[in-house]
C-alpha cells in the first residue's frame, strides 16, 4: 500500500471506509453478473409501491439506464418478482407475447433479461438484480440461477446494513 493511500484510509471514518467498500463490492458484483450471464448491462433497482429506482448500474454499452433513474414499476420486467419471486430468464423477449410489449423493452431495445429478486434479511422484497442486453443471450449455465440468487442475497445484506444504519442515525437524532 502506498503512503498516500495509507494516509487517505487513516483519514476516513469507519463508516466512510465501509460505504466505499460497499460501492466497490456492488460494482464488482455487477461486472461479474455481466460476465456470467453474457449480457452487457447489469443493475440493481429498488422498488417502491409504484416505482423502479436504479441504485447501481454497470453499463459499458451505454444502454441509457443510469443511477437515479426511475420508471413506473409495472412497466418493467423486474415487476414480475412481485407476482413470482423467483429467478427469471428471458433469452429472447421478442418471442414472449406477454412481456415484449412492456414499455421498458421498447424504450431500451431489450432482447434478453436475467434477473433475481433482492430480499432484505428480514424477508421483505426490496428490489431486483438484473442483467440486460439488446441481443439475444442464451442462459445455459446450469448454476446461473443459484449464482444470481446468491449475489441478490449479498446485495440485500449490503442494503439492509445501510438501512439499519440510517434508522439508527434517525433514532439517535430524535433522542438528542
Amino acid at each position: 500500500m502506498e503512503m498516500s493511500e495509507t494516509v487517505l484510509k487513516a483519514s476516513l471514518s469507519a463508516e466512510e471506509r465501509s460505504a466505499i467498500a460497499e460501492i466497490e463490492a456492488t460494482t464488482n458484483i455487477l461486472q461479474l453478473v455481466t460476465r456470467l450471464t453474457g449480457t452487457r448491462f447489469a443493475g440493481i433497482a429498488k422498488f417502491t409501491e409504484t416505482e423502479w429506482i436504479v441504485c447501481s448500474a454497470y453499463d459499458p454499452i451505454e444502454l441509457g439506464i443510469n443511477v437515479g433513474d426511475t420508471l413506473d414499476l409495472e412497466t418493467t420486467l423486474c415487476s414480475e418478482f412481485r407476482r413470482d419471486p423467483k429467478v427469471l430468464f428471458l433469452p429472447k423477449i421478442s418471442e414472449d407475447g406477454r412481456l415484449c410489449s412492456r414499455p421498458v423493452v421498447k424504450q431500451f431495445a431489450i432482447e434478453s433479461y436475467a434477473g433475481a429478486p433482492v430480499f432484505l434479511p428480514d424477508g421483505r422484497l426490496w428490489g431486483a438484480l438484473c442483467a440486460l442486453d439488446s441481443r439475444a443471450v442464451l442462459f445455459d449455465n446450469p448454476d446461473l440461477a443459484e449464482t444470481l440468487t446468491l449475489f441478490a442475497r449479498l446485495i440485500g445484506c449490503i442494503f439492509f446494513t445501510n438501512l439499519a444504519g440510517e434508522e439508527n442515525g434517525r433514532s439517535n437524532k430524535h433522542s438528542a
